[in-house]
Protein backbone atom coordinates (compact mmCIF):
# COMPACT_ATOMS: atom_id res chain seq x y z
CA UNK A 1 0.00 0.00 0.00
CA UNK A 2 1.46 3.45 -0.65
CA UNK A 3 2.61 4.65 2.60
CA UNK A 4 1.37 8.33 2.19
CA UNK A 5 -2.17 6.80 1.49
CA UNK A 6 -2.19 4.60 4.25
CA UNK A 7 -1.44 7.25 6.91
CA UNK A 8 -3.91 9.89 5.12
CA UNK A 9 -6.59 6.99 5.83
CA UNK A 10 -6.61 6.66 9.88
CA UNK A 11 -6.04 10.79 9.75
CA UNK A 12 -9.60 11.36 8.28
CA UNK A 13 -10.91 8.39 10.17
CA UNK A 14 -9.82 10.37 13.69
CA UNK A 15 -10.81 13.65 11.92
CA UNK A 16 -14.41 12.41 11.38
CA UNK A 17 -14.23 10.95 15.00
CA UNK A 18 -13.06 13.79 16.72
CA UNK A 19 -15.90 15.48 14.95
CA UNK A 20 -18.49 13.21 16.40
CA UNK A 21 -16.55 13.30 20.05
CA UNK A 22 -15.66 9.80 19.27
CA UNK A 23 -12.50 8.11 20.38
CA UNK A 24 -10.02 6.09 17.62
CA UNK A 25 -7.93 3.22 17.95
CA UNK A 26 -5.51 2.56 15.16
CA UNK A 27 -3.89 -0.70 15.23
CA UNK A 28 -0.43 -0.63 14.48
CA UNK A 29 1.21 -3.35 12.07
CA UNK A 30 2.91 -5.66 13.46
CA UNK A 31 4.30 -8.90 11.56
CA UNK A 32 5.69 -11.38 13.92
CA UNK A 33 7.38 -13.66 11.41
CA UNK A 34 9.16 -11.02 9.90
CA UNK A 35 10.21 -9.41 13.06
CA UNK A 36 8.25 -6.32 11.85
CA UNK A 37 6.64 -3.50 13.75
CA UNK A 38 5.77 0.07 13.18
CA UNK A 39 6.61 1.98 16.38
CA UNK A 40 4.24 4.12 18.04
CA UNK A 41 6.24 7.01 17.78
CA UNK A 42 7.04 6.27 13.87
CA UNK A 43 2.69 6.45 13.60
CA UNK A 44 2.52 9.74 15.76
CA UNK A 45 5.01 11.56 13.82
CA UNK A 46 3.30 10.57 10.33
CA UNK A 47 -0.02 11.78 11.47
CA UNK A 48 1.93 15.31 12.99
CA UNK A 49 3.30 15.41 9.10
CA UNK A 50 0.10 14.51 7.30
CA UNK A 51 -1.10 17.33 9.97
CA UNK A 52 1.32 19.78 8.33
CA UNK A 53 -0.23 19.07 4.28
CA UNK A 54 -3.73 18.87 5.59
CA UNK A 55 -4.07 21.61 8.03
CA UNK A 56 -7.06 20.69 9.86
CA UNK A 57 -6.00 20.82 13.20
CA UNK A 58 -6.97 17.38 13.92
CA UNK A 59 -3.62 16.46 15.69
CA UNK A 60 -0.64 18.68 17.09
CA UNK A 61 1.73 18.45 20.22
CA UNK A 62 -0.65 19.11 22.72
CA UNK A 63 -3.04 15.93 21.05
CA UNK A 64 -3.94 13.74 24.04
CA UNK A 65 -3.44 9.71 22.97
CA UNK A 66 -2.77 5.99 24.41
CA UNK A 67 -0.43 3.74 23.64
CA UNK A 68 -1.28 0.55 24.72
CA UNK A 69 1.84 -2.09 23.78
CA UNK A 70 2.19 -5.74 24.40
CA UNK A 71 -1.46 -5.82 25.97
CA UNK A 72 -2.13 -9.87 27.53
CA UNK A 73 2.09 -10.34 27.94
CA UNK A 74 3.40 -10.29 31.10
CA UNK A 75 5.27 -7.04 30.01
CA UNK A 76 2.11 -5.17 28.88
CA UNK A 77 2.31 -1.32 29.54
CA UNK A 78 -0.38 1.45 29.06
CA UNK A 79 1.24 5.14 28.46
CA UNK A 80 -0.91 7.89 28.01
CA UNK A 81 0.32 11.47 27.95
CA UNK A 82 0.10 14.99 25.18
CA UNK A 83 1.91 13.65 21.77
CA UNK A 84 4.99 15.76 22.56
CA UNK A 85 5.77 13.85 25.70
CA UNK A 86 4.49 10.30 24.21
CA UNK A 87 7.50 11.01 21.55
CA UNK A 88 10.21 10.62 24.12
CA UNK A 89 8.73 7.47 25.51
CA UNK A 90 10.31 4.19 24.57
CA UNK A 91 7.62 2.20 24.22
CA UNK A 92 9.51 -1.67 23.29
CA UNK A 93 8.42 -4.77 21.80
CA UNK A 94 5.27 -4.90 19.93
CA UNK A 95 1.97 -5.65 19.51
CA UNK A 96 1.24 -1.94 19.84
CA UNK A 97 -1.97 0.33 19.71
CA UNK A 98 -2.50 3.98 19.87
CA UNK A 99 -6.26 5.23 21.13
CA UNK A 100 -6.87 9.07 20.31
CA UNK A 101 -9.15 10.40 22.99
CA UNK A 102 -12.50 12.13 21.66
CA UNK A 103 -14.96 13.41 24.30
CA UNK A 104 -13.50 12.06 28.18
CA UNK A 105 -16.52 11.12 30.63
CA UNK A 106 -14.94 12.44 34.55
CA UNK A 107 -15.01 8.45 34.96
CA UNK A 108 -12.71 7.56 31.59
CA UNK A 109 -10.13 10.60 33.21
CA UNK A 110 -9.97 8.97 36.45
CA UNK A 111 -9.76 5.51 34.65
CA UNK A 112 -6.55 6.97 32.73
CA UNK A 113 -4.77 8.57 35.43
CA UNK A 114 -4.86 5.36 37.56
CA UNK A 115 -5.05 2.36 34.74
CA UNK A 116 -1.70 3.87 32.93
CA UNK A 117 1.50 5.54 33.25
CA UNK A 118 -0.35 9.00 32.89
CA UNK A 119 2.47 11.89 31.68
CA UNK A 120 -0.21 14.83 31.23
CA UNK A 121 -3.45 15.33 32.35
CA UNK A 122 -6.35 13.45 30.01
CA UNK A 123 -7.88 16.43 27.88
CA UNK A 124 -10.97 16.22 25.23
CA UNK A 125 -9.46 16.25 21.70
CA UNK A 126 -12.74 16.94 20.01
CA UNK A 127 -12.97 20.45 21.29
CA UNK A 128 -10.95 22.32 18.93
CA UNK A 129 -12.20 20.23 16.18
CA UNK A 130 -14.36 22.35 13.55
CA UNK A 131 -16.32 20.27 10.60
CA UNK A 132 -14.81 21.58 7.20
CA UNK A 133 -17.71 23.00 6.70
CA UNK A 134 -17.30 25.70 9.52
CA UNK A 135 -13.26 25.93 8.23
CA UNK A 136 -14.84 26.50 4.94
CA UNK A 137 -17.25 29.30 6.00
CA UNK A 138 -14.92 30.63 8.47
CA UNK A 139 -12.35 31.10 5.80
CA UNK A 140 -14.53 32.62 2.71
CA UNK A 141 -17.47 34.79 4.97
CA UNK A 142 -14.39 37.70 5.48
CA UNK A 143 -13.38 37.01 1.83
CA UNK A 144 -16.09 37.38 0.18
CA UNK A 145 -17.44 40.38 2.20
CA UNK A 146 -13.86 42.24 1.50
CA UNK A 147 -14.01 41.17 -2.23
CA UNK A 148 -17.88 43.09 -1.87
CA UNK A 149 -16.55 45.96 -0.49
CA UNK A 150 -13.95 46.29 -2.52
CA UNK A 151 -15.42 46.26 -5.66
CA UNK A 152 -18.82 48.02 -4.72
CA UNK A 153 -17.08 51.70 -5.78
CA UNK A 154 -16.94 50.27 -9.24
CA UNK A 155 -20.52 50.02 -9.54
CA UNK A 156 -21.45 53.44 -8.05
CA UNK A 157 -23.06 54.66 -11.21
CA UNK A 158 -24.44 51.45 -12.71
CA UNK A 159 -27.79 51.05 -10.22
CA UNK A 160 -29.26 47.59 -12.30
CA UNK A 161 -25.98 45.86 -10.53
CA UNK A 162 -27.01 47.13 -7.04
CA UNK A 163 -29.31 44.29 -6.87
CA UNK A 164 -27.09 41.48 -7.97
CA UNK A 165 -24.79 42.88 -4.66
CA UNK A 166 -28.02 42.66 -2.65
CA UNK A 167 -28.53 39.18 -3.24
CA UNK A 168 -24.62 38.20 -3.22
CA UNK A 169 -24.73 40.01 0.41
CA UNK A 170 -27.78 37.72 1.73
CA UNK A 171 -26.11 34.75 0.45
CA UNK A 172 -23.15 35.42 3.00
CA UNK A 173 -25.95 36.09 5.92
CA UNK A 174 -27.80 32.98 4.51
CA UNK A 175 -23.82 31.17 5.08
CA UNK A 176 -23.54 32.45 8.32
CA UNK A 177 -27.28 31.45 9.67
CA UNK A 178 -27.45 28.31 8.07
CA UNK A 179 -24.39 27.14 9.71
CA UNK A 180 -25.57 28.51 13.09
CA UNK A 181 -28.66 25.83 12.62
CA UNK A 182 -26.79 22.97 11.34
CA UNK A 183 -27.29 22.90 8.05
CA UNK A 184 -23.46 22.93 6.65
CA UNK A 185 -24.55 22.06 3.08
CA UNK A 186 -27.27 24.97 3.26
CA UNK A 187 -23.98 27.12 4.07
CA UNK A 188 -21.61 25.55 2.00
CA UNK A 189 -23.86 26.50 -1.12
CA UNK A 190 -24.54 30.06 -0.07
CA UNK A 191 -21.30 31.06 0.37
CA UNK A 192 -20.57 29.31 -2.87
CA UNK A 193 -23.10 31.39 -4.65
CA UNK A 194 -21.91 34.66 -3.40
CA UNK A 195 -18.64 34.09 -4.13
CA UNK A 196 -19.94 33.13 -8.10
CA UNK A 197 -21.40 36.50 -8.17
CA UNK A 198 -18.84 38.57 -6.95
CA UNK A 199 -17.01 36.68 -9.36
CA UNK A 200 -19.13 37.63 -12.13
CA UNK A 201 -19.07 41.26 -10.74
CA UNK A 202 -15.03 41.29 -11.46
CA UNK A 203 -15.22 39.64 -14.19
CA UNK A 204 -17.09 42.44 -15.75
CA UNK A 205 -14.89 44.94 -14.89
CA UNK A 206 -11.98 42.85 -16.36
CA UNK A 207 -10.92 41.49 -12.73
CA UNK A 208 -9.36 38.37 -12.43
CA UNK A 209 -11.79 36.60 -9.50
CA UNK A 210 -9.50 36.81 -6.13
CA UNK A 211 -10.65 32.82 -5.86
Amino acid sequence: MNEKKSIITPYTSIFKNLIQGLHSVILLEYNQDENYFLDPKYAISSLMDVEKEQKRNVVNNDTFAIVASRIGFETQKITSGKFSNLLKVDFGEPPHSIIITGKLHFTESDAIKVLTECLDKPSDNSSRIKSISIQMIERYVPMVREALEEIKPLYNDSKEFQVVFQNAELYVNDAENFLKQGKDENAVLSIGYADGLVDALRMAKGIDPKM
